[in-house]
């Protein structure tokens, strides 16, 4: 695994949940409620699905629905939205689900980290039965209690076995991808092979959110989500002893595929695929895409983008895929709200247009521009301090646009060389200038290690006299901010663990250097009598105030998250004021 340098720490975007409705394909219609998959059809005709405590059924194609309790104990039972449906040839309705109710993690998260027990994130996943088509429903049965981050594909074979596909958190701390079948219509499960493509030691890592179907010939076929930029597969003949895991040549983003067998004999896959205008993303969920095969997944069709979101932070994810009556598909998601349906005869008359992102509107003169790294930058959907500050100002009566010119990555020798296109070009009346965590980093991941900051103290402090200079020559007012401070997280230990940094303080990650580039800073702002919001120097006392830590203020152990903008927003809109005055 190639060790991250901050320029890429903190130029990534966090990931965001925008709510905005999907872009249907044009040929799709909305379905007309907002339950979410996997639906199975009832011996009535009718369609059956689950929420987080009760079965829902709909007998008038989903336009009204009734509900019923899944547990008669439901305090001790939540199931995810990640979950798996499925009724037998025999008429028993199987769900398989993780227990909200029974989770736990440490106090902070901590994955990963020293001292941290990969036992103490608890997730468990369950089954439960009906054999009265989803009237009442038996005892849940307990599978697996280590974490369990997603599940949503189950099948019965030819054979009557059914095979469900799970995942749970191993010692490496990623996921694996672990195989469960049952031989009784699931009543008992056994535990089959555990697939692990071997890569990453976070979260979400892993070979895992796998889907399966059975092939014409009996074997089964399983994709998974992986962070290679492709799906990887497996294959089985009894759904417990796994062969063959290896990459395929379908490009995926880190998201899951969902595949289904339909009235066709076709295969239909729909997934994440790089969305069209961005094919070198490996993370960006705006488009979902369907393809098909009819060679029992040796090949696949060209895939169709059957809805998309294009709004900052969109998604489609997390799909589940219904074949209401032959060659209508119900299509929903657990990520971006999407509930439609569609003709797959209809597919091929039209598409949606590839997006084109609209050009970012320029700063009017006269107004604000915070200058920084990614700490100034936007961030997916989470409320930099940027835009906090113009919605703040905004209340008070102020017409003063804020731009936010952050670029992750940034030093101030960076900085320097973009000021005057970047900064000085809008004739701003107000520059706030926060730089010095890509400064005071020392590259010790680098071969052979760095082992001086990347812009010595002497070159940062002159690199900002020089952008000070300019900008009050420019006619601009400079407020300056001290950094947030850091602390560490299992990542940034196994990047930047060792000398001069100090992996076993908890500053440890920020005494070393970036603390002294701050206090030059004060120094700085004190010696040319510019304002100073020194940002880390109240990182404690906020923190305390909100019952947290300071880590409790950061998303990463570098990125201020809401907590940490908030305050950052709640400290410059006073000194604004003061310079405006």
């Amino acid at each position: 695994m190639r060790l991250l340098s901050p320029l890429l720490l903190l130029g990534i975007t966090a990931t965001a949940f925008a709510v905005d409705s999907p872009t249907l394909h044009p040929k799709a219609a909305a379905l007309p409620f907002t339950h979410q998959g996997p639906f199975v059809t009832t011996a009535d005709g009718g369609v059956l699905c689950i929420d987080a405590k009760n079965a829902l059924r709909s007998t008038d194609e989903g336009r009204t629905w009734s509900s019923i309790p899944l547990f008669a104990e439901a305090k001790k039972f939540n199931v995810s939205n990640e979950r798996a449906l499925l009724r037998t040839r025999e008429g028993v309705i199987i769900s398989a689900w993780m227990n909200g109710a029974e989770r736990k993690e440490p106090k902070g998260w901590h994955w990963g980290e020293p001292g941290v027990d990969w036992k103490a994130f608890v997730l468990p996943t369950y089954s439960c039965r009906s054999t009265d088509d989803g009237k009442t429903w038996e005892k849940p049965v307990l599978l697996s209690t280590p974490w369990c981050g997603c599940i949503h594909s189950m099948i019965q074979m030819k054979s009557g076995r059914i095979v469900l596909v799970g995942q749970e958190i191993i010692p490496q701390w990623r996921h694996a991808t672990v195989m469960w079948a049952s031989d009784d219509l699931g009543k008992s499960w056994q535990r089959g092979d555990m697939l692990d493509y071997g890569v990453g030691t976070h979260d979400h890592a892993g070979s895992l959110e796998g889907s399966v179907i059975e092939r014409k010939d009996g074997s089964l076929y399983l994709l998974l989500r992986t962070e290679s930029g492709f799906l990887w597969e497996a294959t089985s003949r009894d759904g417990l002893k796994w062969t063959g895991l290896k990459q395929t040549n379908i490009a995926s983003v880190t998201c899951c595929p969902q595949m289904a067998r339909l009235s066709d004999g076709r295969i239909a896959l729909l997934w994440n695929a790089p969305p069209r205008h961005d094919p070198k993303s490996g993370s960006s969920r705006v488009e979902l895409s369907l393809a098909f095969s009819d060679d029992e997944a040796a090949t696949w069709s060209k895939p169709v983008i059957v809805a998309a979101n294009y709004v900052p932070g969109g998604r489609v994810s997390y799909p589940y895929l219904y074949e209401r009556k032959p060659g209508e598909l119900w299509i929903t998601t657990m990520q971006g709200g999407l509930r439609m349906k569609v003709n797959t005869a209809d597919l091929g008359a039209s598409e949606i247009p590839v997006f084109v992102p609209p050009p970012k509107a320029e700063p009017k003169p006269g107004g604000i521009v915070m200058f920084g790294d990614s700490t100034t930058a936007p961030r997916g959907s989470l409320k930099v301090y940027a835009t906090r500050v113009e919605t703040m100002l905004q209340s008070i009566g102020s017409s003063l646009g804020v731009h936010n010119a952050g670029i992750g990555g940034n030093t101030t020798r960076d900085a320097l060389k973009r000021l005057q296109t970047d900064v000085l070009k809008y004739q701003p009346r107000i520059v706030v200038m926060q730089f010095g965590i890509n400064d005071s980093a020392v590259d010790v991941w680098r071969n052979p290690p760095a082992t001086t900051p990347r812009v010595p103290l002497a070159e940062y402090l002159d690199n900002l006299r020089r952008m000070i200079v300019a900008a009050q020559q420019a006619k601009a007012k400079v407020i300056l901010m001290t950094t947030n401070p850091l602390r560490w997280t299992s990542k940034l230990k196994d990047v930047y663990g060792k000398p001069p940094y100090n992996p076993a303080a908890e500053d440890g990650f920020d005494s070393a250097t970036l603390a002294g580039y701050n206090e030059a800073l004060r120094k700085l702002a004190a010696e040319l009598k510019v304002p100073l919001v020194d940002v880390r120097a109240a990182y404690p006392e906020f923190a305390a105030k909100h019952q947290t830590t300071i880590e409790g203020m950061l998303l990463d152990g570098m990125h201020p998250n809401d907590l940490g903008q908030q305050l950052v927003a709640e400290m410059l809109v006073p000194a604004i004021r003061g310079v405006l005055r």
